[in-house]
């Protein structure tokens, strides 16, 4: 499932004019156009998911939070659902909470009475969830069938009775990817995240590698007491780099000797499920966090004296399940999953290993549960005992979409269109 907050759209006429125009589209949208309608969820989600519930939340003739969840599941549990649907979309933490919805279900199976009756049925649940509990009402709902689309609350049978229209007879117009594709560009599908990411990578440098093998056989395992702490401030500097980048920063101007050095104490940091840990609070709160609690596993788990300490260590510990009650350091999780980008093409074994479950870690902590179930999905298939990616996945089924994406002033979606630091 996912959860978004993203950079609002016109959704239908009459309606303010754009802020700016997006990629061939002039002027607003009209919701009760389903050709505009598949356009806005493609922008919306990078493309047209498929199986999916999908909710927009509209205000004041924008659109603003999101959210897709399986279709099937939505369908064996309407109510459940539902639920879960409303509560995100417009629950406590929704503030700005939408005034109206669009739905849309998208299915592959070809249209059918069966099926039309099961749609009808999660829909009525979703609007009584929606009105009853939260005033929010559905104001256009489209079953997306295979290969045609029909709007089932529509009386005219010469428009929507089944099956509906066929999708190629639709104009639809580009409006390009999400916010930050760039103009006329395409987010790729987030259920391909972690293709995307790896095959984003940069190409591994034959000389650095000849050089990182050389370093990391010198310095194994770097044993020395000050290693622990050197490896953390190794990788918060790294994440300084990425958001204040100088020319001497990293590059062709660095010498492969110092480059690959560099290399291995970030890929040290990765070679154990605890260092993988310690990078967590690292990048959603502070390097002294990530410190706190490495000192306290060296102190064998004994309990902070220091009562700063004590809160410190409380956010330390909840920000594994994104619930300290404040936005997170979002800019530095993104530098975070920039750095783990370049460590690519060097990373094998077990720093792999938790390269993979931390991005889908730091996926769903965004909100974008099709791109962790991605990483996890590629974790598990080349290293099929990891752990944490079982973690994620347990996170994921049974406390659906972390709070920190629930809550949309909180939530990464917010912070990049807001541009504004953590709380």
């Amino acid at each position: 499932m996912d959860a978004h907050t993203p950079a609002q759209h016109l959704s239908q006429a009459p309606a303010q004019s754009a802020p700016a125009p997006i990629g061939e589209a002039q002027g607003p949208l009209s919701i009760q156009d389903p050709g505009d309608c598949m356009a806005l969820v493609r922008h919306t989600f990078g493309r047209l998911p498929q199986q999916s519930l999908i909710v927009i939340g509209l205000l004041q003739g924008y659109t603003g939070g999101h959210m897709r969840i399986d279709l099937q599941p939505a369908l064996r549990d309407p109510f459940t659902s539902a639920r879960l649907v409303a509560d995100c979309l417009a629950g406590e933490g929704s503030c700005p909470t939408p005034e109206a919805a669009l739905v849309v279900l998208i299915g592959d199976d070809p249209v059918s009475p069966e099926q039309d009756e099961q749609w009808r049925a999660c829909l009525d649940a979703l609007t009584m969830m929606l009105d009853s509990e939260y005033c929010v009402r559905i104001v256009q709902t489209w079953f997306v069938s295979g290969d045609h689309v029909r709007d089932p609350l529509c009386t005219d049978l010469g428009c929507c009775d089944l099956p509906g229209r066929h999708l190629s007879d639709l104009r639809v117009p580009n409006l390009g990817g999400p916010l930050g594709a760039g103009p006329g560009r395409e987010a790729p599908p987030l259920d391909r995240a972690a293709d995307t990411f790896l095959a984003g990578a940069p190409a591994a440098d034959p000389a650095l590698i000849a050089h990182l093998a050389e370093s990391r056989r010198d310095h194994p395992q770097r044993q020395d007491k000050h290693a622990p702490r050197g490896l953390l401030h190794a990788w918060d500097l790294a994440l300084r780099q990425q958001l204040n980048p100088t020319p001497d920063s990293g590059g062709d101007s660095v010498e492969p000797a110092a480059q690959a050095e560099r290399l291995t104490m970030l890929l040290g940091q990765l070679r154990t499920g605890f260092g993988r840990d310690l990078l967590i609070p690292l990048a959603t709160l502070s390097i002294d966090h990530a410190l706190l609690g490495l000192h306290l596993d060296e102190r064998a788990g004994e309990e902070p004296v220091d009562p700063v300490e004590e809160v410190m260590l409380q956010d330390y510990a909840k920000s594994f399940f994104g619930e300290t009650g404040r936005r997170p350091d979002w800019p530095r999780v993104d530098a975070l999953e920039a750095v783990l980008r370049e460590l690519v093409p060097y990373a094998h074994g077990a720093e792999r290993e938790n390269l993979l479950c931390l991005m889908g870690w730091i996926e769903w902590v965004r909100g974008r549960g099709s791109a962790a179930g991605s990483f996890v999905d590629r974790c598990l298939a080349e290293f099929p005992d990891n752990g944490f990616s079982q973690v994620i996945e347990s996170l994921m089924q049974f406390k659906g979409v972390c709070l920190w994406a629930r809550v949309k002033q909180h939530s990464w979606s917010w912070s990049r269109n807001s541009m504004t630091g953590p709380d």
